[in-house]
């Protein structure tokens, strides 16, 4: 796997959390299990580099 870009890691710990605050609120698991699909699906962009952030080039 690739290391995260900047943005791919503010990306996946905003995903994380938003997961984790609203499986508790919500006591649903259908939120739970959309936050893990949007993690893969950042996971798979992140590999074939679609989460570019201008500033990791420098």
């Amino acid at each position: 796997m690739k290391p995260l870009s900047k943005k791919a890691k503010m990306a996946v710990a905003w995903t994380v959390l938003m997961t984790v605050i609203g499986t508790a609120m919500l006591h649903q698991w259908q939120f739970f299990f959309m936050g893990l699909a949007s993690l893969v699906l950042l996971l798979i962009a992140n590999h074939y580099d679609l989460l570019k952030d201008p500033e990791d080039k420098k």
